[in-house]
């Protein structure tokens, strides 16, 4: 096994592990819901339990993350395609992406969906999870103006496009913006940072599909970015 193999592995093996960890985590401290004696602290916006549920939250999603982007070094990832109704998974999507946006007064959620999309050949759960990454992602970045997701035919396959209109990426910056653990923001400590490898999921994800990732951005104006599944 080559040094970049066991590197790999160690990755996958410790995501487990930290998974494991915090799953366990998030049991126990369920439990206490049960505990009679906690009752008044249960529900209490600023009770110690509520608060330790929202911290663990953020560390739950960026492991799941890590797992996620170690599955790609190892070609674990689950991948269970099946005949995809666009039109239901769109439907669950938008309503977590209605979620999201109540943290941006600014911002306006516009759709533009085409009529009569035939069905997908496509992991349901996979495919909500590439559209809510950049959603999120479009969210984060953006504080005015508005976020657009549009669904189209494109020759042989679906087009789908998540456009907003919120810092952009430089030029300089744009070839980073698949690469793994990288980040266009100057500053470091930017609370909007993650682990920086949300895209390169989103790309390995596309790529199980068979389809096309890409992008197009201008600092200040905005980004869109765009991905392909083919058409049954």
């Amino acid at each position: 096994m080559s040094n970049e193999n066991k590197y790999n592995e160690y990755l996958y093996k410790t995501s487990i592990t930290m998974r494991l960890g915090l799953a366990e985590v998030q049991s126990k401290v369920k439990d206490l819901y049960r505990i009679e004696e906690l009752e008044d602290y249960i529900d209490i916006k600023d009770s110690p339990i509520e608060h330790i549920l929202a911290a663990l939250m953020p560390l739950v999603g960026q492991v799941n993350d890590f797992q996620d982007y170690a599955e790609t070094l190892t070609n674990r990832m689950e991948f269970n395609p099946e005949e995809v109704d666009i039109y239901n998974t769109l439907d669950g999507v938008m309503t977590i992406a209605d979620q999201l946006i109540e943290s941006k007064p600014g911002v306006v959620l516009e759709e533009d969906i085409a009529d009569d999309l035939p069905t997908l050949e496509a992991d349901p759960m996979r495919l909500s999870q590439v559209l809510l990454n950049l959603i999120h992602n479009a969210v984060k970045f953006t504080d005015r103006g508005s976020i657009n997701i549009r669904v189209a035919r494109e020759g042989n396959d679906i087009l789908f496009e998540v456009r907003d209109t919120g810092i952009g990426i430089a030029e300089a910056n744009q070839e980073l913006v698949f690469e793994p653990f990288e980040t266009i923001l100057p500053d470091k400590n930017d609370p909007r940072l993650g682990f920086g490898i949300g895209l390169k999921i989103v790309e390995h994800i596309v790529d199980l599909h068979d389809g096309e990732t890409w992008f197009e951005s201008e600092a200040g104006t905005g980004s869109s970015f765009c991905f392909t599944i083919p058409m049954n």
